[in-house]
């Protein structure tokens, strides 16, 4: 039986467009950054009181626990549903959580700030305008695993929000580092802080089995993050908001040191000062066509068509 070159181009298409479709179908997920391949290598904080009980102070870590983001707000009364959900798929698993809370062009949030929002929009920003309908930069609700996976809304990917939260939990990082990295603090009085960091002792570990290994760029962020904020006031419902972002500072050295204003806490005495690690390595520029799978074949028929009419 002879199969004509427009049938198997025709089943090609359909054999690709199904691979694509399941592909995507399956994804619980987005992906959090776009052009770059990167994530969280995880944090170390130093409980700062009400920012003047701390004096001096040093923590080394090398065990890293989960970074989990929140993109919220306190009229948002979708974050409530979606950050329950997030309480029960961590259960007693020990993650580090950071909120952030709307700011610009804001008048019912009195949290976040600029600084937070470029932390969010130059991290999550490409990645959160291609997932979130209508496409923006920053999205309320919004949720990243280990700087890598994207959850954006309300609406469930698998069977619950719960399954799909506890799903990116337990995938857990696509890189693995080893070594310390140290945080320091010293007051210098008046409402500053000197801070100092070193993440050379940080290694990549590759598993590309012998071969080529990227070079991996590591940055540290310094992040100010109040445990727990009232607010009677917001419209969806809760008076506590917990692990709120107020500042975050961007640097590029593994090792250097910095001096920083303490931002004024909203209530209590529960402010905490943050080195906050990003890992990233740029990605390889994207072929116009996958080199495997259905199209590769695809493009072989219809190279081979074209030479059987040229001849």
């Amino acid at each position: 039986m002879r199969i004509t070159s427009a049938l198997v181009v025709t089943l090609l298409i359909s054999s690709f467009s199904m691979t694509v479709s399941s592909s995507e179908g399956s994804s619980l997920w987005d992906e959090a950054r776009l052009g770059v391949n990167g994530g969280t290598v995880g944090a170390i904080a130093i409980s700062l009181g009400n920012g003047s009980n701390i004096i001096e102070a040093t923590v080394i870590e090398d065990n890293f626990v989960p970074v989990i983001e929140v993109y919220t707000a306190t009229w948002c009364t979708s974050c409530v549903h979606t950050e329950n959900a997030l309480d029960e798929a961590i259960g007693d698993t020990e993650v580090f959580r950071i909120h952030y809370h709307r700011h610009k062009y804001e008048a019912l949030d009195p949290f976040g700030s600029n600084s937070t929002e470029h932390r969010w929009e130059s991290t999550y920003g490409d990645g959160s305008y291609a997932a979130s309908e209508p496409s923006n930069t920053r999205v309320a609700p919004s949720k990243i695993f280990f700087g890598e996976r994207l959850h954006w809304g309300m609406r469930a990917s698998s069977s619950n929000l719960v399954n799909d939260y506890a799903t990116s939990l337990a995938t857990g990082s696509s890189s693995h580092f080893t070594g310390p990295a140290s945080f320091s603090i010293i007051s210098e009085g008046g409402g500053s802080l000197q801070v100092s960091w070193n993440l050379s002792g940080l290694e990549f570990q590759c598993m590309d089995g012998g071969g080529s290994c990227p070079t991996i760029k590591l940055s540290p962020w310094v992040l100010f993050i109040e445990d727990s904020a009232y607010f009677p006031e917001g419209t969806n419902g809760l008076d506590y908001y917990h692990h709120v972002l107020h500042e975050a500072y961007e640097f590029d050295a593994l090792t250097d040191d910095a001096s920083l204003d303490i931002p004024a806490v909203w209530d209590g005495d529960d402010l905490s000062v943050v080195l906050l690690i990003d890992w990233s390595y740029p990605e390889e520029p994207d072929s116009p066509l996958p080199a495997t799978g259905p199209m590769a074949a695809l493009m072989c028929m219809l190279a081979a068509a074209s030479a059987r009419r040229q001849r």
